[in-house]
């Protein structure tokens, strides 16, 4: 008999491989403070996805919840990321943790970029995001969900520079999307 993973399990791993993968950036980076309190966060997180009960409603288990605890140290976490740009996450990457309860993965924006090189740039960067995604929804094994959400972080930063790219290019004069 195999254990069946609950879906708050998975995003409790996903929330301490989040924070392994912050914490190894943290080391001599200008913003190493407020990394580290992300995976304060993160910890948090984990922690109250590993020990908060599902709640009960008329006998039946309820498992698309996240916890209160959790809900609020992630959403501490994507302010930290918008508060402070220079320390290189993007705020979605978050969402990635409760993503096994909600089923809702990151939605990314369009950019429309005027330019054709900006627009494959575009396409290969959501490509690659999207794949990563799907392996990452598809993997169980530690070392794998750790490599997918280190390069989850990079992709994610790489896509907000492009969107300032994009916006720059496209406030050109005669160069609208």
């Amino acid at each position: 008999m195999t254990a069946t993973i609950t879906p708050a399990a998975r995003a409790a791993a996903r929330a301490r491989d989040l924070a392994y993968v912050l914490l190894s950036r943290s080391a001599l980076h200008p913003a190493q403070d407020v990394l580290l309190q992300m995976v304060e966060h993160l910890d948090t997180a984990a922690f109250a996805l590993e020990t908060e009960p599902a709640p009960v409603l008329d006998g039946i288990t309820i498992t698309n919840t996240t916890p209160f605890d959790t809900a609020f140290a992630l959403m501490q976490c994507q302010a930290l990321a918008l508060d402070n740009p220079h320390a290189g996450i993007a705020e979605e990457i978050f969402q990635y943790v409760t993503a096994p309860i909600t089923g809702r993965n990151p939605e990314l924006p369009a950019l429309k970029p005027a330019s054709p090189q900006l627009a494959r740039q575009e396409t290969g960067l959501l490509t690659r995001i999207a794949l990563a995604t799907h392996d990452l929804n598809a993997t169980s094994n530690p070392t794998t969900r750790y490599a997918i959400l280190s390069a989850l972080v990079a992709l994610h930063r790489s896509l907000h520079v492009l969107t300032a790219s994009v916006a720059t290019d496209n406030a050109r004069p005669g160069n609208r999307p």
